[in-house]
């Protein structure tokens, strides 16, 4: 019984670091600054779902700060208000203008979690006319401290020559129980 307890631990922890890997560097190619904050802030958190009638959000600020960067002396903080029980747990905050992100394969994001909280973060990629979703197959758990996580957006590359928005997203499962942060810089893309 014991063999097939600790068998079982091993199979779940193996399965969560597959999903949820960070940190690995980045892939091979040519790495272009998206977004350093360093030029003003041009992100919006969502109060909504995307409809502006769906369920809440619990993103509440997005704003421009000098606690902590990865490259200049700026980067986005992004908070999010406390997440009781019967929160959405979810938070999204997203950038707005027509990009041509031609050739783009991944999107790099240095990430600083100073809480003692763990949130699940992907990003989502709207593109063309008709708004597509073009969402990023993986999410990363972000425990406390420096990350740099990277999303796989080659399945993507025929619509992102026409980006109308890049938002990242967090869902999570657990109670908060008062507003808390994270911060982001050094938006890349790596083509």
């Amino acid at each position: 019984m014991k063999k097939l307890f600790f068998g079982m631990i091993i199979l779940a922890i193996s399965a969560f670091s597959a999903f949820s890997q960070v940190d690995e560097g980045l892939p091979k190619g040519s790495v272009e600054v998206f977004d350093g904050f360093e030029k003003g802030n041009y992100w919006i958190w969502a109060g909504f779902d995307y409809d502006q009638f769906g369920t809440h959000k619990i993103s509440n600020g997005a704003n421009l700060s000098m606690e902590w960067s990865s490259e200049g002396r700026h980067s986005l903080e992004l908070t999010m208000e406390a997440m009781g029980k019967d929160s959405s747990k979810s938070a999204s905050w997203f950038y707005d203008g027509t990009n041509d992100l031609s050739g783009t394969k991944y999107l790099a994001v240095d990430i600083y979690n100073p809480e003692d909280y763990t949130y699940n973060l992907y990003a989502v990629l709207q593109a063309t006319n008709e708004w597509k979703w073009c969402q990023a197959a993986q999410s990363y758990q972000i425990g406390k401290g420096v990350h740099t996580v990277v999303y796989d957006f080659r399945e993507f590359t025929s619509f992102l020559g026409d980006v109308r928005r890049i938002s990242i997203n967090c869902d999570n499962w657990m109670e908060y129980n008062k507003e808390s942060h994270i911060y982001i810089d050094n938006i890349r893309l790596i083509k």
